[in-house]
């Protein structure tokens, strides 16, 4: 039978056990800020996406309020001046509020850049939960091989014990 040296058993026990730690600490660790750093990626385009539902509505309620002034006749030349500036702010260009239908294709083109982009970032979240799950898959691999490798260490390693002769 081929005699191993105690010594040698250890060596690999503690080679084991080091290789266990090192995959813990740089490659577990490494993918474990991936994961962290995709969730914050996925929350800021969750509010992005809330923030821009919100700007639909909003130019929606100032499509209604156009509706009512123009239903009450003719606009004060004030509240059109404000009113015109507050759609420009929106839909990035100054429009007479006489042509309704110009300013309902504008307020119809805004939204639905809006949507795209809202459909764009969705779509986005969705590719990333698709590499959230892959990161953790491959934590959980190296996990196991990390547990794994300290088992295998730690029992050559106690191995030691078992080889001592009693006196």
């Amino acid at each position: 039978m081929l005699s191993v040296p105690t010594w040698l058993v250890v060596l690999i026990g503690l080679l084991f056990n080091i290789s266990a730690a090192l995959i813990t600490h740089f490659l577990i660790d490494e993918k474990t800020n991936q994961l962290n750093s995709l969730s914050m990626q996925m929350n800021n385009n969750e509010k992005e996406i809330s923030l821009l539902w919100v700007q639909i509505e909003g130019v929606e309620r100032k499509r209604e309020t156009l509706y009512l002034l123009a239903n009450q006749g003719q606009l004060n030349e004030v509240i059109a001046t404000q009113f015109s500036r507050l759609l420009a702010y929106h839909l990035q260009e100054q429009l007479p509020l006489t042509d309704i239908q110009l300013v309902d294709n504008k307020i119809d083109a805004y939204q639905e850049d809006i949507r795209n982009d809202i459909d764009n970032k969705f779509f986005l979240n969705l590719e990333l939960v698709e590499l959230e799950m892959f990161l953790q898959s491959e934590v959980s691999r190296l996990r196991n091989w990390s547990i794994f490798l300290q088992m295998i260490g730690l029992s050559l390693i106690l191995a030691r014990d078992l080889t001592r002769k009693p006196t």
